[in-house]
């Protein structure tokens, strides 16, 4: 699929606090509505930042999403993904 349907899954995520909490209620429902292939769907739901940056979606805005999803307290562990 295009980079383009992964980047407005997560720009959802990001922007619209309504769309973070759908998404932490059920990631696989919320992959399933954007068209995403398997291995984006995959990667959106288990918000595999490496695998989302490989498909070659925005490093910052996956930064962002990981914030909003995790919590600002989880950048850290955001960034020792990262930096591996």
């Amino acid at each position: 699929m295009s980079v383009n349907a992964l980047e407005k899954a997560l720009w959802q995520i990001y922007q619209r606090p309504s769309e973070a909490e759908r998404y932490n209620a059920d990631p696989a429902a919320f992959a399933r509505e954007y068209r995403l292939d398997a291995g984006e769907q995959e990667d959106l739901v288990s918000l595999d930042v490496m695998g989302m940056q490989r498909r070659g979606a925005n490093p910052l805005l996956v930064m962002m999403v990981y914030q909003t999803v995790k919590g600002v307290q989880c950048l850290p562990q955001y960034f020792g993904i990262v930096n591996q």
